[in-house]
């Protein structure tokens, strides 16, 4: 019998490697430190709109934190359906798995990086990423949203959420110090739709805003739609 098998967790496997910001030191207060930042549950609702997800539908949910927006996939698309959520930070994939346990829900949930995925192309209908991409320093970004296009089927749907140029000018006076941070300031400068383009996603376009910091983006993956995109 494993550690883990004896303490009642999950095993997870081997943990990545990613140059992306992971956050274990966030696990013990994670959803509430969401909900206190404006990202509960009206924020998860305006998320899932954007993917318009039927059931059916195989879903993937890169940077799935805790799983709370997997699990709601895997709602909308059913038992028919298919909603795995990837995390490189270990303790935020041991709670989705448990959560996932404790609720009924059939979400799965792995250890993964963006930037390498394990799945083979053309697998998902909608692939999410919420509060995920400005972890990424540049090349991981590029290489992130190439691996994304790539997992999608033709005509599927990449609905991400993240930090955006800012609709009003007061925000300025709060997040300027994160335009030092070069993960975070390639997006305050508006500049995700070019990168977006960059790797083959056609149309893009930013379908919302919340709260005047963040954009809500859906980009496509040119080609022919199957029956269940």
């Amino acid at each position: 019998m494993t550690p883990a098998e004896r303490s009642g967790r999950p095993p997870l496997g081997s943990i990545p490697e990613t140059r992306g910001m992971t956050m274990n030191w966030a696990v013990p207060f994670y959803d509430r430190m969401c909900r206190a930042l404006g990202l509960g549950q009206a924020f998860r609702r305006r998320t899932m709109a954007a993917a318009g997800l039927r059931p059916g539908q195989a879903v993937l949910d890169v940077g799935c934190g805790t799983g709370v927006l997997t699990r709601l996939a895997a709602e909308a698309v059913g038992r028919a359906g298919r909603a795995v959520g990837i995390d490189p930070t270990p303790g935020m994939i041991r709670v989705a798995l448990e959560e996932a346990r404790r609720l009924g829900s059939a979400a799965e949930f792995e250890l993964g990086v963006v930037e390498g995925l394990r799945f083979e192309p053309d697998t998902f209908d909608i692939v999410f990423a919420s509060m995920m991409l400005h972890h990424l320093p540049a090349d991981l970004k590029r290489a992130g949203l190439r691996e994304i296009r790539r997992v999608l089927r033709p005509g599927g749907r990449f609905v991400a959420v993240d930090l955006d140029r800012p609709a009003r000018p007061a925000w300025w006076l709060v997040i300027w110090p994160m335009l030092l941070v070069p993960s975070v300031s390639v997006q305050l400068r508006g500049e995700l739709d070019a990168y977006l383009r960059e790797a083959g996603f056609d149309p893009v376009e930013r379908v919302g805003r919340w709260r005047g910091l963040l954009a809500f983006w859906t980009a496509a993956k040119p080609g022919r739609a199957t029956s269940g995109s």
